[in-house]
Parts: structure tokens; C-alpha cells; sequence
């Protein structure tokens, strides 16, 4: 079963005709105002400090802007002699489940994250980016029947998106998150809407599941490449933050390059082709395609930048790759 990122690229780059689904401004989310807040750092340290050691087991809602579909998920997250284990469950459609035991998290967006139950790690590296993120808290809300506090992650360039991220007072965990475009349109929601934290893990460990697929970590920072830049392509640009992850040749003939900033990454995919390349944008939620025509040495090639990064970002990328 591919990973949910994988699903994500192969359907941007199918779409050549999209229509946004009107939404309500992210401000909803805001349902007081700040009461005794603690201070940001405060908040971020207990998220990447907490979240990573509680055992526990719930439900979650999630939906993008291109599809009215409201899908539902179940993540159960316990460790065992200090190894981590999750388990991700769709609630919607054919049964599938997701499986990590004790390997280290892909560096995924953070969609990925938390559709694969790894909530623990967002902090870890929202407390390391405040020279690319202005952090705010807005205020204290109530979901999943735990207060809540509300923290804005303000991107400090247009060549990324921002967060509003509604964050468990006692255990740090995210429980809601709101990724939103640069007018504070929401583009990705996920919502807790049950969490128990006292899970019978025995019975976890006995769960008999049909259709399981075993996570496997990629290459990526956190497995790092041997390659410290990609081979064959100069990629002149990239956003303030992202670095080289790592580089693939996939079974279509494509190169495949990917960055990542710690929070947020792009793949570019660039190919050879003797057809028609069209040039423009496809959307799907959060994740975009952005496809250009590149010329190397009479040589035509298809340059497809995908990821959950704004349209600026991924143009630029775009104009900026040669072949070495």
C-alpha cells in the first residue's frame, strides 16, 4: 500500500482542472480570547518534550479544500520499553491500516504526520524554525473535550503556508490543526473528536488487523542521503530553510529530488519526453503541481514541483533548475 504523500503527488499530477471549494475564514477558530497564556516557548517545548511520551488512542477528522468529503481515522500511539509504536486505521472505505513499530518518522509534510499518527514529532520541529515562522497564541479553545490553546504559525515569507494548530494544555498534543494559504484560508483541517489516554495497551498489542500495511522509513534527513546535492540537476533556487533530501530514479524513468524544511516538503520530478508538456497549476487540497518545459542540450524535459507549498514557491523552484 503506497504512504499517504505518495497517493498525494500521483493524483496532483493527473489534475488539470480544478474548482476550490469555498471555506470560512481560519479566524473561526479562535473562541476566546487570551486568558493567562503561557509563552510560546513554553507552549512549543511542551510539544516536542510531552507529546512523544504519552500513550494514547483516538479518533480524527479530516477534510481539504477540493472535496467536500469528510474522512475519518483512528490513531493509537503507545511505547514499550521506550520504543514507539503507532497504528493508523481508516474509518472510511476499504479497511486499511498503517503500522510503525520503533522506525524513525519519514520527514513528511505535516498533513503526513499526522494522518500517520506521528502528532509527537510536529514539535520537535516547530521549536527549531523560528527564524522561518513567527509564532502567536491566539487565545483557548475546547476540542475533543480538552481545553486547548490556540497557536498561529506565521510564515515570515510568501513561500510557504501557515498553521493555526490547537494544542492539548496537559499532554502538548496537537489536536487540531488548520493548514492555511496567505489569506488565512484553511486548505487542510484535522480535528480530534475523541482521545483517550489511558489506552488498554495489552490490548492494543493483541489487536488482530486485516489489510495492514508496515510503514518503512525513506530516505530523507531523517535517514540521510549519501548525496549532499542532487546529480545531474542545478536547482539554483529553493525557499529560505528547505534543504536537499535526498534523490530517487523512479521505474517511470523519472529523477525525483525532494526538500524539505523540517516541517514542510517539495519533490521535484523531472523526466525526458518527446509529447506535448503542458505548463500550469493543479491543486488538490493543500498539495500543488506546478508543470513547466525544460530544455537541455536539445533534449525536452517534463518539470513537475509537488508539495504543499504556495504557487510563488513552486514557480520559482521551476525557473531555476538546469542541467549540469
Amino acid at each position: 500500500m503506497p504512504k499517504i504523500s505518495t497517493w498525494l503527488s500521483s493524483g496532483v499530477l493527473a489534475i488539470t482542472t480544478v474548482f476550490l471549494v469555498q471555506t470560512s475564514s481560519a479566524q473561526e477558530i479562535i473562541s476566546s480570547p487570551p486568558m493567562s497564556l503561557p509563552s510560546v516557548q513554553t507552549l512549543l517545548n511542551k510539544m516536542s518534550q510531552d507529546a512523544a511520551h504519552i500513550n494514547y488512542r483516538g479518533s480524527f477528522t479530516y477534510q481539504n479544500q477540493t472535496s467536500i468529503e469528510l474522512q475519518s481515522f483512528r490513531v493509537e500511539h503507545w511505547l514499550e520499553n521506550g520504543v514507539e509504536h503507532d497504528r493508523f486505521l481508516f474509518l472510511n472505505g476499504p479497511e486499511r491500516v498503517i503500522v510503525r513499530d520503533g522506525q524513525p518518522v519519514d520527514c513528511k509534510a505535516m498533513g503526513d504526520e499526522l494522518l500517520q499518527g506521528s502528532i509527537s514529532q510536529i514539535g520537535k520541529a516547530l521549536v527549531k524554525m523560528d527564524d522561518l515562522y513567527q509564532f502567536e497564541i491566539r487565545g483557548q479553545e475546547r476540542i475533543a473535550g480538552r481545553l486547548t490553546r490556540v497557536l498561529q504559525v506565521i510564515p515570515k515569507d510568501p513561500y510557504r503556508y501557515g498553521y493555526f494548530l490547537s494544542i492539548d494544555e496537559d499532554t502538548g498534543l496537537v489536536l487540531k490543526s488548520w493548514l492555511i494559504d496567505e489569506n488565512a484560508r484553511p486548505l487542510e483541517r484535522y480535528q480530534f473528536i475523541s482521545l483517550d489516554l489511558n489506552p488498554d495497551i495489552a490490548q492494543l498489542k493483541a489487536q488482530s488487523l486485516p489489510h495492514q500495511h508496515k510503514a518503512i522509513a525513506d530516505v530523507t534527513p531523517c535517514n540521510p542521503t549519501e548525496f549532499t546535492k542532487p546529480s545531474n540537476w542545478q536547482i539554483a533556487w529553493v525557499p529560505q530553510g528547505f534543504a536537499f533530501a535526498g534523490q530517487r530514479k523512479l521505474n517511470n524513468g523519472q529523477t525525483m529530488l525532494m526538500y524539505t524544511d523540517g516541517l514542510t516538503t517539495f519533490s521535484i520530478f523531472i523526466e525526458p519526453t518527446t509529447s506535448f508538456v503542458p505548463e500550469g497549476v493543479g491543486k488538490r487540497g493543500a498539495t500543488l503541481a506546478y508543470m513547466s518545459r525544460l530544455v537541455v542540450k536539445d533534449t525536452v524535459f517534463r518539470v513537475s514541483v509537488v508539495g504543499e507549498i504556495p504557487v510563488a514557491a513552486a514557480a520559482k523552484i521551476a525557473q531555476n533548475i538546469t542541467g549540469q
